[in-house]
């Protein structure tokens, strides 16, 4: 019996702490945001937890199309012209909150939303780390509805 019950043992505690280390993990911190559709370095995001979800904050704007598009002389400067009432309607984007209330799963982030300042369209979020890397710093983020989504690749920000 002890032949039988100690592999088992040993392959449950090697799957546990191979679980345990991809959840410690963590999508905390500052993200450099790259465009899906252009593949152009949009802006730094930082996520941050207040009590036990994530959000995240607009921190930097990188994109030098968004400034001579807007107007504005400085990215500083940039309103959230089409930010719906309430989301940040003509505030600056640099500090903007786009993503709320992020709920830790085993192995993503979800059941949140994310908005595109742009357009100022609000879309349900899921997030997860890059299963490839194992050091964490790539992070997918997909905003959907219905059926529709589309996914946005994040690099950590060394810092």
């Amino acid at each position: 019996m002890e032949k039988i019950l100690y592999p088992a043992f040993l392959i449950f505690s090697l799957t546990l702490s191979a679980q345990v280390s991809i959840n410690e993990k963590d999508c905390l911190g500052v993200w450099k945001t790259i465009d899906d559709e252009t593949g152009i370095t949009k802006s730094t995001v930082e996520v941050f937890k207040k009590d036990k979800l994530y959000y995240g904050r607009v921190l930097e704007i990188l994109d030098p199309d968004a400034l001579k598009d807007s107007g504005k002389e400085r990215y500083e400067d940039i309103l959230c012209d089409e930010c719906p009432e309430g989301k940040g309607k003509d505030q600056p984007i640099m500090g903007l909150d786009i993503l709320w209330a992020m709920e830790k799963g085993s192995d993503k982030w979800s059941n949140g939303k994310i908005m595109d300042p742009e357009n100022g369209k609000i879309y349900t979020c899921t997030m997860w780390l890059e299963d490839d890397d194992e050091k964490g710093n790539t992070l997918k983020v997909r905003g959907w509805l219905a059926f529709f989504f589309r996914t946005q690749t994040w690099y950590r920000v060394e810092g």
